[in-house]
């Protein structure tokens, strides 16, 4: 299907994600937030870890720590890991599942690779991101959820050169698993060297497109989203996507959230009131421990 040129999303600027550390000191590629920009629609916070080989006893994770007033959202692309809150939930997470976790009022948990991959080693790589909550919501009750890869919906194009994963959000008549505040939409799409699709996405108020793998082009523009890229897009009801070569593309956005936005640490909030509480709240015990 074709569509005008005013209706098809259109690259704006591209952005290189910078390396931090995170966790227990393992390397991330951080595409939000970055010096040009807060958000991403309701998404305040992007890390990509890995593709990376981890040798045996060499892999690391992120031990008890807490989160308030925000939601996590991690995509596991390849390898293992276990998460333990203290809502009392564990469950152990493989390729193409999705962990959904709202912090609210705070909640403390810990993701660590799993028993066999700190025992053997092996290939690991995702990504994690934070979405806001809006005022007045951030200090509703936490909550998880974990998704399998059977719940997220699919779809194919360019002769199943092209996979695309429906993760939150709506494409033509498919809706993924994960409805929030901030209308999230999030897309994982795998695509050989030189596939091309066309995608509805009209329901993003903002997009952006985030290169993990491989390389892209948007919509005709000859300018390469390389890995460890985002592109910011203009406003349309549809995208056209390319791949320069086999490539791993994440798409990210949704509604702006119209509250300031405090970050510490794990803690994002609307005022510095609210920041001290949560930090008071955790000190003190209140936003409970993971049973041993």
């Amino acid at each position: 299907m074709t569509a005008s040129n005013s209706n098809r999303r259109q690259l704006t600027s591209i952005h290189e994600a910078f390396r931090t550390l995170e966790g227990d000191g393992f390397e991330v590629r951080r595409a939000i937030p970055s010096n040009a920009y807060e958000a991403i629609g309701p998404f305040i916070f992007l890390d990509q870890f890995g593709p990376i080989d981890v040798r045996p006893g060499e892999a690391k994770g992120a031990s008890a720590h807490p989160h308030a007033g925000i939601e996590t959202l991690t995509l596991l692309l390849e390898g293992s890991q276990t998460h333990k809150d203290s809502l009392g939930n564990a469950s152990s997470m493989r390729p193409g599942e999705v962990q959904w976790m709202r912090a609210g009022r705070g909640v403390v948990h810990d993701e660590s690779p799993d028993e066999q991959l700190r025992r053997e080693g092996g290939h690991v790589h995702g990504v994690q991101l934070w979405i806001n909550m809006p005022k007045g919501s951030k200090h509703t009750e936490p909550a998880y959820r974990h998704v399998t890869a059977s719940e997220i919906p699919t779809l194919t194009a360019d002769d199943g050169r092209v996979l695309v994963r429906v993760v939150a959000g709506t494409v033509g008549d498919l809706t993924g698993p994960i409805a929030t505040s901030g209308n999230p939409f999030v897309l994982h799409a795998s695509l050989k060297a030189g596939a091309k699709t066309e995608l509805a996405v009209g329901s993003a108020a903002e997009l952006g497109v985030y290169v993990m793998v491989g390389a892209a082009r948007i919509g005709g523009d000859e300018r390469r989203i390389e890995a460890g890229e985002l592109a910011r897009l203009t406003g349309g009801e549809r995208l056209e996507i390319e791949a320069a070569g086999d490539s791993e593309i994440l798409l990210v956005g949704g509604d702006p959230l119209d509250a300031p936005i405090l970050r510490h640490g794990p803690f994002v909030m609307n005022s510095i009131d609210e920041l001290e509480r949560a930090v008071r709240d955790y000190h003190a015990g209140r936003m409970g421990r993971i049973a041993a």
